[in-house]
C-alpha cells in the first residue's frame, strides 16, 4: 500500500506464550506437517446452495488434498476432522498443535449477500509474524486458482470487529481459526475456494470433477511452496498470481490500495428505531468505495450492524449518506466500535475504535489511524416507525433488484406489508 503506514516489520522471533514459531520453506529441513481444516461440520452447514452444503464440499476437498500430498516425500498430512462432526474453532487449532503442525490451512467455500460475487480468496493472520511468508504462500494458491479459471479475489487479513487485542497490542483476527492458530504458534491460511452462489463458480462445487480441480490446485500450491518432491525426484515450480497481492479487478483498474477512511460523523438522527439517519463520511479512494458498514456496541456488549446506502461508488472526498437504523435496538447509547469498507477493486479495510482513535487495517500490510471523538455514536431513545415515503423508496429499490426485502425491512414491517 502507498498510503500512511505505521512501521510494519516482520520480526525474526516472537514468543507467543512459551512457544516459538518457525515457517519451514523447504522439505529439506525435515518432514513438513500440514494440518488441513475442513470448515464447518455437524449442525453447522456453512453455505448451502442448489442442494450442495459447504461442510460436505470442504471435507471432500480436504480428503482429496490429503490423498494428493501423500504422493510426495517429506510431508505428513492431518485433518482436524474426517467426518461430519461439529468442531469448535479453538479445538481445530488445538488439534493441529497437538499433531505438531507446521502449517494450518482452513478450507472453505464462499457466498455473498448480493449473490453477485465470484472468485477465490485467501485470508492470512493480521499478526505481524510470518506475514510475508504467508502472502507468498497465498500467491501460489491464487496463481493455481487463476490457472483453472477462477477469478483472483485477492489476499486479505481481516481484523476483528470486537476490538480484541493480542498481548503485543495488535488487533486479533476476525476469523477464529486464524486467531487460535496464531496463538498456538502455527502459521495459518484460510482459503475461500469459490462462491457457491455464483453461476461463474458453481461448476466447481456441483460435481466431483470440479471439487477435484479445487483440491488439485491446493495440492499444487502446497507442493510448490514447500518444494516437495515426488519419489522420482521431480519438482513442481508452481504458478503465481498475475500481480503479487492484487485482485483481478485491481489489476484491471490499476488499483492496489485499500480504501482509506479519514472521518465519520452522525449529522441527522431523531433517536428513533427503526428510522433513517444521515452520516457524513470522508474518505480517500481512487476507484470508488462500494460498501461501508458500521458496527455498534451498547453498554451490555450487544452489537448491531448499520449499513450506509451507496448508490454510486464513492471516490476521494466528503459524502453524505443515509442509513437505515434497524428495529429492535435497545433504548440506550450505542458506541461505534468498528467500520468496514470495500472498494470496487475488491480491497477492504476495517477500523476498530481504541483510545480516542479509529485504527484501520487494510488488505494485508497497511495500517492507518485518525482521531475519533465519538461523533458517530448512536443514541437510541424512542421506538418509532418508518415513514411512508421511506417505505416507498425501499419498495422501489427492491422491485429494481437493488436490495432484498429481508435485508432492509424489520420482520414486523414485512409481515404488515404482505
Amino acid at each position: 500500500m502507498k498510503r500512511l503506514r505505521l512501521g510494519i516489520c516482520i520480526w525474526g522471533l516472537i514468543l507467543i506464550g512459551l512457544t516459538t514459531v518457525t515457517v519451514k520453506a523447504s522439505s529439506q529441513e525435515g518432514k513438513v506437517v500440514i494440518a488441513l481444516d475442513p470448515g464447518h461440520g455437524g449442525e453447522e452447514k456453512g453455505a448451502d446452495y442448489y442442494g450442495e452444503r459447504e461442510k460436505d464440499i470442504n471435507l471432500q476437498i480436504a480428503r482429496y488434498v490429503k490423498e494428493g500430498l501423500e504422493q510426495y516425500d517429506g510431508v505428513e498430512v492431518v485433518l482436524t476432522r474426517d467426518d461430519d462432526v461439529e468442531l469448535g474453532l479453538k479445538d481445530r487449532a488445538d488439534r493441529a498443535a497437538s499433531a505438531g503442525a507446521d502449517m494450518f490451512i482452513s478450507l472453505h467455500c464462499n457466498a455473498s449477500a448480493s449473490h453477485q460475487s465470484n472468485g477465490a480468496s485467501v485470508y492470512i493472520s493480521t499478526g505481524e509474524y510470518n506475514r510475508k511468508s504467508l502472502m507468498d504462500f497465498a500467491d501460489y494458491f491464487l496463481g493455481e486458482f487463476e490457472a483453472i479459471g477462477l477469478r483472483n479475489a485477492g489476499t486479505f487479513a481481516r481484523v476483528t470487529q470486537m476490538g480484541y487485542r493480542r498481548n503485543d497490542g495488535s488487533f486479533q483476527d476476525y476469523y477464529g481459526v486464524l486467531r487460535h492458530a496464531y496463538n498456538n504458534g502455527i502459521p495459518a491460511l484460510l482459503v475461500e475456494h469459490c462462491f457457491m452462489d455464483s453461476p461463474k463458480d458453481w461448476k466447481f462445487v456441483r460435481s466431483d470433477e470440479g471439487i477435484k480441480k479445487l483440491a488439485d490446485a491446493d495440492v499444487s500450491a502446497i507442493v510448490a511452496y514447500y518444494g516437495l518432491k515426488l519419489s522420482d525426484g521431480g519438482i513442481y515450480e508452481g504458478k503465481h498470481a498475475k500481480v503479487y497481492g492484487a485482485t483481478s479487478k485491481g489489476v484491471g483498474m490499476n488499483c492496489y490500495d485499500a480504501p482509506k477512511l479519514t472521518g465519520i460523523e452522525l449529522v441527522e438522527y431523531d433517536g428513533k428505531t427503526p428510522a433513517v439517519a444521515k452520516y457524513k463520511v470522508s474518505l480517500e479512494d481512487k476507484v470508488g468505495v462500494s460498501s461501508i458498514y458500521l458496527v455498534y456496541k451498547n453498554g451490555s456488549g450487544n452489537s448491531v450492524t448499520v449499513s450506509l446506502m451507496i448508490n454510486e461508488p464513492l471516490k476521494t472526498g466528503n459524502h453524505e449518506l443515509m442509513a437505515y437504523i434497524p428495529d429492535g435496538m435497545e433504548l440506550c447509547n450505542h458506541t461505534l466500535s468498528y467500520v468496514g469498507m470495500y472498494n470496487v477493486a475488491g480491497y477492504d479495510a476495517g477500523y476498530n475504535y481504541a483510545g480516542g482513535s479509529l485504527i484501520g487495517f487494510g488488505k494485508c500490510d497497511w495500517l492507518n489511524e485518525f482521531v475519533y471523538n465519538g461523533v458517530a455514536n448512536l443514541p437510541v431513545t424512542v421506538k418509532g416507525e418508518l415513514s411512508k415515503a421511506y417505505i416507498k423508496k425501499l419498495d422501489c429499490e427492491i422491485n429494481l433488484g437493488i436490495k432484498r426485502r429481508q435485508d432492509v425491512y424489520p420482520v414486523s414491517l414485512i409481515n404488515a406489508s404482505n
